[in-house]
């Protein structure tokens, strides 16, 4: 039996406020980050500056998909007074639909089972993931080598946690978050709804790895 993932829909409440064992509360804000199109219903969360563009480290996308279309996307803000005053990115979210989520399962790429702990999902190494659609793979030239849309949106990106849709080549976009308190190991997990219907996908950015919940 995997996980029990954290209360996702508390996350992206705004004002919703999550006790720590620390005596110092953890407030979450939700900020609205525009929309990613998924012109083949697949799905990739990654780290953009290891794996975009390089054929060798490509990541695979998601086994469960959605039909194609434009999907908002959304960061939950966690901020913090301990161990730091600051406010980091919690999690990521892709909303498919809006309706209340049931229940969450694990977000796998082919091959992988079911974890039976919390240890799965993506590693980044440059402080930042991403959501994008794979046929965007080869949208975003130079992101290799430090140019191109998505560092060009990571410097302007705006004060507050890193969030941004970049586009790229051919229209493709990608939805750029910096991850949490920075790099690590974060799983995705995808909400239903009651009928079965995919809600959303979520990244977990862990953010009270240095800190616990009361």
């Amino acid at each position: 039996m995997f996980m029990t993932p954290p209360d996702y829909t508390l996350w992206f409440t705004p004002g919703a406020v999550v006790p720590t064992r620390d005596k110092k509360d953890a407030v979450f804000g939700v900020r609205d980050v525009g929309e990613l199109e998924l012109p083949t219903g697949r799905l990739v969360a990654c780290d953009p500056i290891v794996h975009l563009c390089d054929d060798d480290e490509r990541p695979e996308p998601f086994t469960v998909t959605v039909p194609p279309g434009r999907y908002r996307v959304q960061t939950a803000e966690a901020s913090f007074t301990y161990p730091y005053d600051h406010t980091v990115n919690a999690a990521a979210r892709l909303v498919i639909r809006d309706t209340p989520v049931a229940r969450w399962e694990p977000a796998l790429v082919p091959g992988e089972d079911a974890p039976e702990d919390d240890y799965f999902g993506y590693g980044v190494d440059a402080g930042v993931g991403c959501f994008v659609d794979p046929a965007a793979h080869h949208s975003f030239p130079g992101t290799d080598d430090e140019t191109g849309v998505i560092w060009e949106g990571l410097d302007d990106s705006p004060s507050g946690p890193t969030a941004f849709i970049g586009e790229g080549e051919s229209g493709h976009t990608v939805a750029v978050f910096g991850s949490g308190w920075g790099d690590g190991l974060y799983a995705t997990w995808i909400g239903r709804d009651a009928e079965g219907e995919v809600v959303c996908f979520v990244t977990d950015f862990r953010p009270f790895r240095f800190t616990r919940i009361a």
